[in-house]
């Protein structure tokens, strides 16, 4: 019997699969040419209510999976680079207080930001200053 992390990293695998494969040319053909049969079909069946009903529902599903494979994917590809950014700042000598910045509240990381640009700005005007400069 498999364990629920080796079904779970399966599954993963599956969306990870299919949200490379939407993101290039043949998923966007694929796309295409099912919209194209759909579209196809229809005609051929002069837009009947069954089929338009049967049709609309089949985009309706469609669009809702495509949607949450991208924010699964999108959700992973974030996390790394959070991980790799985290790692960069720790073995840097820039300071360490933005590790994990992503886990305050929208608020949290706007006064963070405001008080960043605040500190740049400063750190501007001390090199003009310093180099005798006149801000403009």
């Amino acid at each position: 019997m498999k364990s629920k992390s080796a079904k779970a990293s399966r599954i993963s695998g599956i969306i990870y699969r299919f949200a490379d494969f939407l993101s290039d040319s043949r998923g966007f053909i694929a796309t295409f040419l099912a919209l194209a049969a759909g579209i196809g079909i229809g005609a051929a069946t002069q837009f009947n209510e069954g089929f338009m009903f049967a049709f609309n529902i089949f985009l309706s599903v469609a669009a809702i999976v495509i949607s949450g494979v991208i924010l699964v994917a999108g959700a992973r590809s974030e996390a790394a680079l959070h991980v790799k950014l985290d790692y960069l700042i720790e073995h840097s000598e820039a300071t360490n207080k933005v590790v994990g910045l992503e886990h305050l509240d929208a608020r949290e990381i706007e006064q963070e930001r405001k008080r960043v640009e605040a500190e740049a700005a400063e750190a501007v005007d001390d090199a003009i200053e310093e180099a005798g400069l006149a801000r403009r």
